[in-house]
Formats: C-alpha cells, sequence, structure tokens
C-alpha cells in the first residue's frame, strides 16, 4: 500500500494513513517498521525518527505482557509528534493498542478495545448459564 505523503520541511513530513497488515504484530514485523520509516539503528536520527524509533521499541518491549493471540488479533494505531500516523494491523484487529506521547511527552501503550472472543468473552457475553440457586440441606428427623 503506498503511503499519502504532504511535505513541508524535512523534518516535518507527514505520513497520513501508512498502514501494513501483517498475520502477527510481534518483534520482527515492528523491527522491519523501524529500519522502513526510520533507518538501521546507529544512522542519524531527526528528532521525529528517533521518537518513532523509540515508540516502537516501546511496543517491542511491551509484547509479551500480552497473549500472542492478542496480537495474532489486534490493530496498533502509532502517532508521532507531528500527528503522523501509522497502523499495523493482525487478523480480525479487534484488540486495538495506540501509542502516543502524553501531554509530558512520555511514550504511553493505550489498550482502547478488548476482543470478546476467548473464555473471558464468552464469561462476559452473557451467554453461561445462570446459577442455580443453592438449596438449604433440608432436615427430616
Amino acid at each position: 500500500m503506498g503511503n499519502l505523503m504532504v511535505s513541508s520541511p524535512p523534518q516535518k513530513t507527514v505520513v497520513h494513513n501508512n498502514e501494513v497488515t501483517v498475520e502477527e504484530i510481534n518483534k520482527i514485523v515492528l523491527g522491519r517498521l523501524i529500519v522502513k520509516h526510520v533507518g538501521n539503528e546507529g544512522t542519524e536520527d531527526s528528532e521525529r525518527q528517533a521518537v518513532l524509533r523509540q515508540m516502537l521499541q516501546r511496543v517491542i518491549t511491551e509484547l509479551e505482557r500480552e497473549k500472542p493471540e492478542v496480537w495474532r488479533n489486534a490493530e496498533l494505531g502509532i502517532y508521532d509528534m507531528y500527528g503522523n500516523d501509522y497502523t499495523v494491523r493482525a487478523g480480525k484487529a479487534e484488540n486495538k493498542f495506540v501509542v502516543h506521547l502524553d501531554g509530558q511527552d512520555e511514550i504511553r501503550l493505550t489498550c482502547t478495545d478488548r476482543s470478546r472472543s476467548g473464555f473471558f468473552g464468552w464469561f462476559s457475553s452473557g451467554r453461561r448459564e445462570k446459577p442455580k440457586p443453592i438449596e438449604a440441606a433440608t432436615n427430616t428427623d
């Protein structure tokens, strides 16, 4: 899929809807995104590239906090300091995550929506049977 790019000064290139669809969001996929959009480690990075590299590295660090099946069915939205957006999708993209800078310029990874599939989705969706009341033992002496 091509990039829609609007050029300003080189440091403030705006990229909208840069989307990638993969089988699973994992370290390899995110590493390739770093190389594609920022360059190899050790290269001279602009401020925008440095922040984007840090954002993607933060996601790589946080991957293990979720089960692999979450990342096989996820959408990761990344918003850099200039409002550029990058989207990585896997599966049906039912688990939604956003990476952004907060008001103190700290990188935040936030889960904005969870899939209802799996055990916990079944448990919370109302498909379980209504529990039967516990009956007190009757004493028939």
